[in-house]
């Protein structure tokens, strides 16, 4: 991947943050972790982004509200839903809203690669 790519991570667990930055931070792209939901718009604002990892379940604003407000800024944004927890009902409204995929917690760094490169670097090829 020698195209640096800017990647949205909204997720209140802090250590998922680190693990997209260790992830990707170190083949050159720019990782936005957002660990307060309320602060995406203010995050986003600061122009175009390759893909957005948003977490289902946070206090104060869950995934889905943040997803619609993705979806206002970025409508064709490749957005991976993540969770730890089994909620089909939500994952199934997140596909309806636009969601490519629902990635199951815990998860490896590889796999974060995987769906860069699968969904970001196919798109852009």
């Amino acid at each position: 991947m020698t195209q640096k790519l800017k990647i949205l991570v909204v997720d209140d667990q802090a250590i998922i943050g680190e693990l997209f930055k260790i992830t990707l931070g170190y083949k050159g792209h720019e990782v936005i972790y957002v660990q307060d939901p309320r602060k995406v718009a203010e995050a986003i604002g600061r122009g175009e982004l390759d893909i957005a990892f948003i977490d289902i379940v946070m206090p104060n604003k869950d995934g889905l509200e943040v997803l619609k407000e993705v979806r206002e800024f970025f409508p064709k944004l490749p957005v991976i839903m993540m969770s730890g927890y089994s909620m089909s009902e939500q994952r199934s409204e997140a596909m309806r809203l636009g969601a490519m995929m629902c990635l199951q917690k815990p998860f490896a760094g590889e796999e974060i690669s995987k769906i860069i490169k699968d969904v970001v670097m196919g798109r852009k090829a």
